[in-house]
């Protein structure tokens, strides 16, 4: 098959959305299919004209990628760069699509839908929608645009919607809040594609530890979004209890130094490493092997975590927080801890119980590996994504 992924952001940007459409387009060139990506460009292609996500046009890992000239646009609200970019994304993919006749298109978010659906528009061709999460599950504290442009946002998403084939939900969870915000009418084109992990990859390992001390991971973007605050103020009692207890941040944000800021303030310079992004795959290997408890404490709700798969695939217990969509549907006490939002007390304690009681962690390792064996990888995820598509045939 000919299959078209449209994405917002793809490497260099470092996050688990990017990790997703990684993973989905890789398998599927390793089936053989015949895989492109259409993706936004990047400010420093001068600079970095020889690292991967910097060129126009590459093949990676068998992936035909096409990049925008112009860079992605974070900022919030409508802009005329915005609209130069979104015309180009359109034009970009109307040109492919007369040379190479695609069967299908996975869009992957709200932005890249809008820039595929002109493609189903004037060639018929069918569109399958990846959504990664939706602003309207975040705390009104930690929300980027007004609440203006959160309804508005809500009511071109409802329309988009009207016009795309098929939408993956990654769990029940997600399916039932999709329903809730963007209404019942579109539950006959939802259907439920588990997200998957790689787990050949991320996978339980026997190392010999650097630090004989336990190890605390965190994996993802340094923000209030990820509950980062949280995580540092529950390790600071850990700590008092296990001194020898490490926390381990790997990711980067806006926020980054303020919370080396408010590590140094509690004292706690020599026991909480701030790692930086890490897109290579063994080093992060590296990082699930020497941890012994995996914590993603987030404040938002939205799609299962690629660092939660990946630690339960790694064989590590996991906690995580008690928040609308796909968490709470995979996370629970047979494989870690699944904690209220801002539960300090019941992080530390979930923590303690974990790192104090390694025969009781081991067992939940072993479950966590167990799960993602039997429900969550990558082959039966890209299975029932192989299904959908041949299905509009």
């Amino acid at each position: 098959m000919k299959i078209l992924i449209v994405s917002s952001s793809f490497f260099p940007k470092i996050d688990g959305s990017t990790r997703c459409v990684y993973d989905h387009a890789r398998k599927l060139t390793e089936r053989r299919e015949d895989v492109y990506l259409v993706t936004r460009g990047v400010k420093s292609e001068k600079e970095n004209l020889q690292k991967m996500g910097s060129k126009r046009y590459e093949l990676f890992d068998g992936i035909k990628i096409f990049r925008t000239s112009l860079p992605l646009q974070s900022s919030t609200g409508v802009n005329l760069a915005k609209i130069r970019l979104a015309l180009e994304q359109i034009l970009l993919i109307l040109s492919l699509q007369r040379k190479v006749h695609f069967d299908v298109i996975h869009a992957h978010g709200f932005s890249a839908l809008f820039a595929a659906l002109p493609c189903k528009f004037f060639y018929r061709i069918p569109i399958v929608l990846t959504t990664h999460g939706t602003e309207l599950l975040w705390p009104a504290s930690v929300r980027w645009k007004s609440p203006f442009e959160v309804r508005l946002s809500l009511a071109f998403e409802k329309l988009e919607l009207y016009f795309c084939d098929v939408i993956v939900a990654q769990s029940q969870g997600v399916r039932r809040y999709m329903l809730e915000f963007y209404g019942k009418r579109f539950a006959n084109k939802i259907r439920i594609v588990h997200t998957g992990v790689d787990h050949t990859k991320f996978k339980p390992q026997n190392i010999t530890r650097k630090n004989p001390g336990p190890q605390i991971l965190f994996a993802g973007t340094l923000s209030e979004i990820k509950g980062v605050t949280l995580l540092i103020d529950a390790f600071a009692r850990v700590h008092q209890v296990v001194s020898s207890s490490e926390l381990i941040l790997v990711g980067t944000g806006p926020s980054t130094d303020r919370y080396k800021a408010y590590v140094r303030k509690l004292g706690l310079q020599d026991s909480v490493r701030f790692v930086g992004a890490v897109r290579d795959d063994s080093r992060m290997n590296e990082f699930y092997a020497n941890s012994d408890v995996v914590v993603l404490p987030s404040n938002v709700g939205g799609p299962i975590s690629c660092t939660i798969l990946e630690g339960l695939s790694s064989g590590r217990p996991v906690i995580s927080t008690n928040v609308p969509g796909g968490i709470p549907d995979i996370i629970n006490s047979d494989v870690g801890a699944l904690i209220e939002r801002d539960d300090l007390d019941g992080l530390t304690t979930s923590l303690l119980k974990l790192l104090e009681d390694r025969e009781h962690a081991v067992k939940i390792g072993r479950n966590a590996r167990a799960a993602v064996e039997n429900y969550y990888t990558l082959d039966s995820m890209v299975d029932r994504l192989e299904i959908l598509y041949r299905g509009f045939g």
